[in-house]
């Protein structure tokens, strides 16, 4: 099922989002209002905003509260926006999106400004919507975000993290910001207490599971389908699942040469070889596995949800997600 089709109960509504979105940024002039035209014309997936509309919808709740959860849409993209902005500085990639992504147009300094213009921003909505609760639970999700960022670049060329460790960096980094999209909708939905722990664990498995994935196709992913640079992972020593299960699969003297290869000044020539070791020792297939694992808890959640268009549409999120991806692993039957 395409994105558009999951998206259709809730189209009006993304649309709102959108339109939310350039009204928040829609207020400054000069530099700044070109960095922003910058940023709205070129979209992203609106996952996590759609996941807050999707977890709204399961509830009993009115017209105010609709006006509400938009606002918070809006908000929750707007944070996804600007830790995307930094990833990019930190990596030093080209391409976000199918465009020239901002710091490569603008610069380190106003991308990472105008990085923390947009959490700024983000708060300045919230705090006057009168949701003390989903603002310090904001505050919360942006702490995790950061601590999962910086234990990734401190472990950078670490060959001992372990999957443990990897798994608590990515649901630091990525998953938390999918179970708060969740928590949020839930709440000002109105849903029942379970049915919010059920979305909150949802939005927590899926994220994982979604990082698992984006983190597999940085090795075997087509830029040009992406949208995105590629190989920045192990062009900065990040250790992540498929380098993980490489390093545990392979002989001690096969190991001692990956570490070799990685830390060498050929990163690209590092990247090709890594990829064919990948597939010589089957590593992309034993992620699938464990991508699996975390879609189906994902979905086991998603069923506790009484409300059918809701329940459907979780699950169709987690099928899409593991469906779409598959085409650009170059003929890498993992999914």
């Amino acid at each position: 099922m395409e994105l558009k089709e999951i998206y259709k109960p809730i189209e009006r509504d993304l649309v709102e989002v959108k339109e939310e979105i350039r009204r928040q940024l829609g207020e400054e002039d000069g530099l700044m209002k070109r960095v922003i035209e910058d940023i709205i014309e070129s979209p992203g997936k609106l996952l996590r905003p759609t996941l807050a509309l999707l977890a709204f919808s399961a509830g009993n709740n009115n017209r105010k509260d609709r006006s509400n959860i938009i606002k918070v849409a809006s908000v929750i993209e707007l944070i996804h926006t600007a830790t995307l902005i930094h990833d990019d500085v930190i990596d030093e990639t080209t391409l976000r999106r199918h465009r020239t992504n901002l710091h490569t147009k603008w610069g380190d300094k106003i991308s990472v400004l105008f990085g923390d213009y947009l959490f700024s921003r983000s708060f300045t909505v919230l705090c006057q919507l009168g949701c003390p609760e989903i603002v310090c639970t904001l505050a919360d999700t942006i702490n995790l975000i950061c601590e999962g960022e910086l234990k990734q670049i401190s472990r950078a060329y670490d060959w001992d993290l372990t999957e443990e460790d990897y798994l608590s960096i990515i649901e630091k980094k990525t998953a938390s910001l999918f179970s708060f999209s969740c928590l949020c909708g839930g709440r000002l939905g109105k849903v029942e207490a379970n049915e919010i722990e059920a979305l909150v664990n949802f939005g927590l498995n899926f994220g994982i599971a979604f990082q698992m994935v984006d983190d597999c196709l940085d090795f075997v992913g087509d830029e040009k389908v992406m949208g995105k640079s590629l190989g920045s992972d192990l062009r900065k020593g990040k250790i992540t699942l498929p380098l993980i299960y490489l390093l545990s699969s392979t002989p001690q003297e096969v190991r001692k040469k990956i570490v070799e290869f990685i830390s060498s000044e050929q990163k690209e020539t590092s990247i090709i070889i890594i990829k064919e070791m990948l597939q010589e020792y089957q590593i992309m297939h034993r992620c699938a596995k464990k991508i699996m694992q975390y879609m189906e808890k994902a979905k086991k959640e998603a069923k506790k949800i009484k409300n059918v268009n809701t329940r459907k549409s979780l699950i169709h999120i987690c099928d899409y997600t593991l469906l779409n991806p598959a085409e650009t692993f170059r003929g890498v039957n993992v999914l």
